[in-house]
């Protein structure tokens, strides 16, 4: 990891964004269209999540076909099928802009088993077939101790799109979780790393997280709870912050992971004040506003100054290590670290 900012455990903005559909051709050529009626409508289908032949979708993800435009005869469809051609009861709705197709399962689908998507719309029924990865089936291993490094490389960040590099790109720090308990709720530690290492930097505090649901393990579920980090001589405090994701069957990465929250302007602007020559949150916002991302309404106080934060996708690799609690007071107890 070359350029890292605080995802997981919380401050979130980094260089890569990352987009894991496929992009047809104008007609939706890679996509088999089950009727070959495309008739007037010029609408294509400009990627879909899964992409076409992916054989390692994450089990519990939504699957969505992106349009070019939005409909213009109603609302688009998705149906899902297994292999078997047994159909996946769930539900399909759009986005915001009306151009992406979202279907939602109603129970997650099924690790290690292919599906097909067929999505109806004005210009026909093209479809797409994926296989779930193995995440999903049951945790063999006990990962209590287990400390994981966050990878970003293939994240997707959803929100704020395209101005990662531009908040926190200049850190070089890697990211680490640690697991301390998984009963009866799963109990997970944050921490920095050492500068271009993956070895823990035992002069900055160890981030303590809400208990997570485990109750669908391997799958966890944390927050939403605001939560507080001190990194550089700062305090970040990660507004509503969420984290989930599920362990691999013997424990030796978490795959897809999600991070949501919202990050305020106002304890941010100092962290990037050399990038952008003020620390005044107001300038952050109007900075960010030329990229098409707005600073909303905090969830705390009400005030216009907040970034929300959606990341999905991510991964972390077991580092084979555990993490260590460290506190303000074992740090000033500490000879090594720098006063």
């Amino acid at each position: 990891m070359k350029r890292i900012a605080w995802i997981i455990p919380g401050l979130a903005l980094t260089t890569v964004v990352a987009c894991n559909g496929n992009k047809p051709d104008d007609t939706g050529a890679g996509l088999t269209d089950n009727t070959g009626n495309t008739g007037t409508c010029s609408v294509e289908v400009n990627n879909t999540t899964p992409a076409d032949g992916d054989a390692s979708a994450y089990y519990r993800s939504t699957i969505e076909f992106e349009l070019s435009e939005p409909d213009p005869n109603g609302t688009p469809t998705i149906t899902v099928a297994d292999g078997a051609g047994t159909a996946v009861a769930g539900s399909s709705t759009l986005n915001d802009d009306a151009d992406v197709v979202i279907f939602t399962p109603d129970v997650p689908l099924d690790a290690a088993t292919s599906y097909t998507a067929t999505l109806d719309y004005c210009a026909g029924s093209p479809s797409i077939t994926f296989t779930t990865s193995s995440l999903g089936g049951s945790l063999d291993a006990d990962v209590i101790g287990n400390a994981y490094v966050i990878d970003l490389d293939g994240a997707d960040f959803v929100e704020p799109a395209g101005i990662a590099d531009l908040l926190l790109g200049q850190l070089n720090n890697s990211i680490l979780l640690g697991v301390t308990a998984t009963s009866p709720d799963l109990e997970m530690i944050g921490a920095i790393s050492v500068e271009g290492s993956t070895d823990q930097d035992l002069c900055n505090e160890s981030i303590p997280f809400p208990a997570a649901d485990f109750s669908n393990s391997p799958y966890f579920e944390m927050g939403p709870a605001d939560t507080t980090i001190s990194m550089a001589g700062f305090d970040v405090e990660i507004l509503q912050l969420s984290i989930t994701g599920t362990f691999a069957s013997d424990g030796s990465y978490i795959g897809g992971a999600t991070l949501g929250g919202e990050l305020d302007a106002r304890l941010l602007a100092p962290l990037v004040g050399d990038l952008l020559g003020t620390k005044d949150p107001d300038v952050l916002c109007q900075t960010v506003a030329g990229f098409g991302v707005s600073c909303q309404t905090c969830s705390s106080d009400g005030e216009p100054y907040c970034l929300a934060i959606y990341v999905r996708d991510i991964t972390a690799d077991s580092l084979g290590t555990s993490l260590v609690e460290r506190t303000a007071k074992d740090i000033a107890a500490d000879k090594t670290c720098k006063k």
